[in-house]
């Protein structure tokens, strides 16, 4: 399993072993959202774990360094907190009888979406300190 979560000379293997890692976290913001959506706690503090757990996964994957984590973790949060909160309202004005669903699926591409941005933003290592420019 360890060498799954490490970076080889492949950049394309490298590309869909860090979507595999996206997507395992969209599927536990999923499982998170529907089973705690409609409780006394709510989903809130579970899904911004899970941001903060899925960009410490492609971090580490990426081997970047702690201020990167910090401030991907930081915006990860707020973005994911914003877009999930605007995208529900949008999607319940659209189609209210999905109730539940409707933040269930706008969790999932919240997710998704801030995963790939920092694949896309983390992969061609402009975050290694004494790189060559």
């Amino acid at each position: 399993m360890k060498r799954f979560f490490s970076r080889s000379d492949n950049a394309g293997g490298d590309y869909i072993r860090s979507n595999v890692i996206v997507l395992i976290f969209v599927l536990a913001h999923a499982i998170a959202c529907l089973a705690l959506h409609d409780t006394k706690t709510g989903d809130g503090v579970f899904l911004t774990c899970l941001t903060i757990g899925m960009v410490f996964a492609l971090i580490k994957y990426y081997k970047a360094t702690l201020d990167v984590f910090l401030g991907l973790a930081f915006l990860s949060c707020f973005a994911g907190f914003y877009i999930g909160t605007e995208g529900a309202g949008i999607l319940e004005r659209w189609v209210p009888s999905w109730g539940v669903w409707i933040n269930v699926i706008v969790t999932m591409v919240t997710t998704e979406l801030i995963g790939v941005v920092i694949i896309l933003l983390v992969h061609k290592d402009w975050h290694v300190e004494g790189k060559q420019k």
